[in-house]
């Protein structure tokens, strides 16, 4: 598995970890000259503002603050109740 790379000392980051950049910290998005066939496509979620000084558990689509939130989440995707993409037209 491939890992990107953060900051000035170029720390790894492996897929689905998260960075957080402090104030007037920068990014640099670049392309391999060949794309690993297991992960034909890069995603980056980029979010600004400030902290809310909150913990953070994440899986999958889900951002929450703890385990038990996220097993709530699960819960009511499985069961329906996040509604459906995209929305019916009533």
């Amino acid at each position: 598995m491939k890992t990107s790379q953060v900051g000035a000392d170029r720390r790894p980051v492996h897929s689905g970890q998260t960075a957080v950049f402090g104030e007037g910290g920068s990014m640099t998005v670049r392309a391999d000259v060949s794309q690993d066939s297991n992960a034909p496509d890069l995603e980056v979620v980029l979010l600004g503002g400030r902290p809310i000084r909150e913990p953070m558990a994440h899986y999958g689509p889900f951002v929450m603050n703890s385990r038990a939130e996220l097993q709530q989440a699960f819960d009511d995707f499985q069961a329906g109740r996040l509604g459906t993409v995209p929305v019916p037209h009533v």
